[in-house]
């Protein structure tokens, strides 16, 4: 077994707009704070360099604005607040501008 680095940048192959809270372990903003997010399948590397598909949260909720085979990079995004007030964020995937 080795290390394999993954490709921060990808394919958005397929997704969905999540419109109400997870279930737990789900620790982000519920109630009047939950704002929908997108959640796509992206393809990590691109072409014949192509290594494993994953799932993510995606920088944009608006379907209009994501297209099968759009490019996608790796970002880090806010996601909530702890109990001690830090900043906590998490991982998604943003389009990436022409």
């Amino acid at each position: 077994m080795s290390e394999l680095l993954l490709p921060r940048e990808g394919t958005l192959i397929a997704w969905t707009t999540q419109g109400f809270p997870p279930g737990a372990p789900y620790a982000g903003p519920t109630g009047r704070d939950f704002v929908p997010f997108g959640v796509g399948l992206v393809q990590l590397g691109m072409g014949d360099d192509a290594v494993i598909r994953v799932e993510g949260r995606l920088t944009e909720n608006d379907p209009a604005k994501l297209e099968f085979g759009q490019a996608v990079e790796l970002t880090m995004i806010p996601f909530t607040t702890d109990a001690d007030g830090n900043d906590v964020v998490t991982f998604a995937f943003q389009p990436v501008s022409s």
